[in-house]
């Protein structure tokens, strides 16, 4: 069996199409590990069960945001990954803190989902969550992770384009039926996923710690240590004031013909307006109900790069859950934007035809074909549901699990953008005005208060 890093993408060509300085990060940890690549190698022997000799695979490795990862490719073929955390991108992400959180969470997590679940995947070797003279490989090592791997193809290697799936409204196989039974058996693994995961709750919302029985807790969120939250209205009102300092530190390009005046200040005016605008469109639709738990487990990064599947489409690992924390079940309505997509308007009568003048919103169809999955699913399981009695079905299909999950994704990571989220958020609460009148009405009032302060 060949190497699975032999499919990961090409080194040179990936670190071309980066940022200088963040391709600077991975470089540089390749250029420090460099002289130790033998020692790490002695290191994965000394822990294999059997003590079989490996190398460790430098042509081809990867990253992410927190991660440098390589393959440890052992002589029976088997391999394991091992990940460095690398240098921090500013004061605020990536620090030595922030990383051993990450890392804990991961162990902690996958400990969770191995116990209480069939979930496929991997199981960690050995880990050290922060620089230290005690860490296994040496003082001068940065912290890791080393597990098993997992070998598998994505949803995309098989010829489903599901990143696009959620923003049509036609076929999202175009008219090629022998690809239908592979996305069903997706749909209905990530159903499957949802619902087991569903099933282990704490009554705090927060991230993942183990201690050294093996008993895992919830702590501080992985991500900026808040936390851990006791209500769904406290994790949702500080997520809601994130946002808010989001729009205000956000660095996106100014357009300087911009109405309210151009340059930074009309792109901070635009993102502090979307901001307000998920804060408006949350905050009502949260059930007391459900506020004080318990909560359930969510990846929190499940897309399909993370998500390995076999050639029919049936799912044989998820990886990454450094991300993994408990959240209200409106945060967890939503598994993976990938399967809900958004709203999309429509003046057409979907059963006649007829054109019609009322703009009416609908989901795509991708949404549809797993809401009916997971409905399936979870009318097979006996396990617990939320204390509002509110099925996953259907709080995946409401606007609760829009806003709270779907919407805020894109609200993180388009930095409150004004054109794809804000016009979202908008339409949701409607408004008798178009998007830019209300942008201009919130401008008025931000105006006002200000001139306030000053005198």
């Amino acid at each position: 069996m060949a190497p699975i890093s032999d499919n990961w993408p090409d080194v040179a060509a990936s670190l071309e199409i980066m940022d200088p300085e963040y391709a600077a990060r991975v470089t540089s940890m390749v250029s420090f590990l460099t002289p130790y690549f033998h020692h790490i190698e002695a290191y994965a022997t000394s822990l294999h069960p059997h003590h079989l000799p490996c190398r460790l695979i430098t042509n081809n490795y990867t990253w992410g945001q927190s991660f440098a990862v390589f393959e440890i490719f052992f002589t029976d073929a088997t391999s394991w990954i091992i990940r460095f955390g690398m240098s921090p991108m500013d004061a605020y992400f990536n620090t030595a803190e922030q990383l051993e959180r990450k890392i804990l969470n991961e162990v902690a997590a996958l400990h969770l989902v191995r116990q209480r679940t069939t979930i496929p995947v991997p199981e960690i070797i050995s880990f050290h969550p922060i620089q230290s003279p005690h860490n296994p490989l040496g003082p001068q090592f940065p912290a890791f992770v080393l597990m098993t791997a997992i070998t598998g193809i994505t949803i995309e290697d098989c010829g489903i384009a599901i990143h696009d799936l959620g923003k049509g409204d036609g076929d999202p196989l175009q008219g090629d039926e022998s690809k239908r039974p592979i996305l069903q058996q997706y749909l209905r693994d990530i159903a499957d996923l949802h619902v087991q995961l569903s099933r282990i709750t704490f009554d705090r919302i927060g991230s993942f710690v183990i201690d050294t029985d093996g008993q895992v807790s919830v702590g501080p969120g992985a991500d900026f240590g808040l936390g851990p939250f006791a209500s769904a209205k406290e994790y949702f009102a500080i997520q809601a004031e994130a946002y808010e300092k989001l729009a205000m530190a956000a660095g996106i390009e100014d357009d300087e013909g911009d109405d309210a005046g151009g340059g930074a200040d009309a792109a901070q005016l635009k993102r502090r307006f979307v901001a307000s605008l998920w804060r408006t469109a949350m905050m009502p639709l949260l059930d007391e109900r459900d506020d004080q738990g318990p909560f359930p487990m969510r990846h929190g990064d499940l897309h399909s790069e993370n998500i390995l599947v076999d050639e029919t489409g049936h799912i044989v690992g998820v990886l990454d859950w450094d991300c993994a924390a408990t959240v209200p079940w409106e945060a967890f309505a939503v598994p993976t934007f990938e399967v809900s997509g958004h709203f999309r308007d429509c003046d057409t009568d979907a059963r006649t035809g007829v054109e019609t003048k009322i703009l009416r919103q609908e989901r795509p169809v991708v949404h549809n074909a797993f809401n009916r999955e997971l409905a399936a699913v979870e009318a097979q399981d006996v396990g617990s549901k939320p204390a509002s009695g509110r099925t996953l079905a259907a709080l995946h299909d409401s606007d609760a699990g829009h806003v709270g999950a779907y919407l805020a994704y894109w609200m993180y990571s388009l930095a409150c953008d004004y054109e794809e989220t804000g016009r979202a958020l908008h339409r949701m609460l409607g408004s008798g005005d178009d998007i830019d009148q209300s942008f201009q009405k919130f401008v008025r009032e931000v105006e006002a208060s200000t001139s306030r302060e000053i005198n």
